[in-house]
Order: structure tokens, then sequence, then C-alpha cells
């Protein structure tokens, strides 16, 4: 439950609260509009429409699809209609606490390979547009920035450098699962040879504990 924000009026939450239902109404129905039609091929009109609001309600909430886009794929990488930083989940505190560097793995892997698969058709939708709109090119870039900070972050709290194998340092793990752990890596997979996301995530347990650890 949302606890209410002191030094507001009941009408004012309340104002709040519609308010921020519409934005998530109109933040699905673009996610709809945009896996169904395309980016490119959907307007703000029909956003709306679908919506069931104006089409000034939806420039007043967000201000351009671009910023609509950009919600749902911060909305999707978290799992909720409210996001959440990835570091500051529960499981990453698990997963650093534990004794067994190979299970440390394992758990990360779990996790970020559920994000990288639940991201992969809008992922591929922001792909398509990319070749026409350049905003969403730069909204590419700038999620892959983040996807490989947060990646190294994992490497340094939950992996750590000290159990690295010899020849293998920060750089390189980060490096290599940056290159693996990802929705475009499970899209080739689950697509092209029929992989569920148990089987992705066991290969990417495999192959990165082999590389990350050794034999």
């Amino acid at each position: 439950m949302r606890e209410p924000v002191k030094g507001k009026t009941e009408a004012g939450r309340r104002r709040e609260e519609r308010a921020r239902h519409k934005r998530q109404r109109v933040a699905d129905a673009a996610l709809g509009l945009f896996l169904e039609r395309g980016y490119m091929a959907t307007t703000i009109e029909a956003i709306a429409r679908k919506a069931a609001v104006a089409p000034a309600t939806v420039y007043q909430a967000f201000g351009t699809k671009q910023a609509i886009l950009a919600r749902i794929l911060d909305q999707t990488i978290a799992g909720d209609a409210q996001p959440a930083a990835l570091l500051d989940c529960d499981w990453v505190k698990q997963a650093s606490q534990h004794p067994d560097p190979r299970q440390r793995l394992a758990l990360v892997i779990r996790h970020t390979s559920q994000v990288a698969a639940r991201t992969a058709p809008i992922k591929e939708v922001m792909r398509d547009a990319a070749a026409a709109d350049p905003a969403v090119r730069q909204l590419i870039r700038d999620d892959d920035q983040r996807r490989y900070i947060t990646q190294q972050t994992l490497v340094d709290l939950v992996i750590g450098e000290d159990s690295l194998r010899a020849g293998c340092d920060r750089d390189h793990a980060a490096a290599t699962f940056f290159a693996l752990v990802n929705s475009h890596s499970y899209q080739l997979l689950a697509t092209h040879l029929g992989w569920s996301p148990a089987d992705w995530q066991q290969w990417l347990t495999t192959v990165l504990d082999r590389e990350l650890f050794g034999s």
C-alpha cells in the first residue's frame, strides 16, 4: 500500500491517485499498441482512444511518445508499475550474503535473466523504431549503458573479484555478463531455437560459471 504524502489534503491525495491511475492506463494502452502495431505506427491519438482519455491528457502526463516508451521500459525492467532500481531489489542483498560465489552467480543469473526475457518484446519494438527515430536510438544507448553499469556493480557486489579465475578481471567479467545476459540473446535462442526461459537460464549459468570461475 502506498503511504500518504505528509502535508497533503485528502482531496489532494485523491487527485494524485487518479492522475497516477490515468498515467498507468496510458502506459498500458501504449504498450499494447506498440506490440501490436509498432512504435512508429502508433499515434498519441490512438493511445488516448485506447486509454479512454483525451489526447491532451496524454501530453500532459508524458509530454512525448518517447517518454511513454521510456516509462514502459522502466516498468518492464522492474516488473512493477512503480519502477525501482534493480540494485535495490531484495535478491541483490540476499545473493551478496551467500558464502558460495557459484551460488551467488546462479542467483544473479536467475533474476537478471528474468528481466532480460521480460523486456525482450519491448526491446524488439525499440530496435525496429530506432531505424527511423533518433530519440529511440538514444533511449537504447542509454539503456545499454545503464545495464552495463548495473551488471558491473553486480559483479563487484555479488560475485567479487577475488572469486574470479586467473586471467579474468572485473572488467572482463562484466563485459562477458553484458554480452550474454540481455534480451537480444534470449530472443535469438527462444525465437529461433525454441529455448524456454529455463533452458536459457541454465545455459547462462553453465557458460558464465566456466568463463568467470574456470572449470
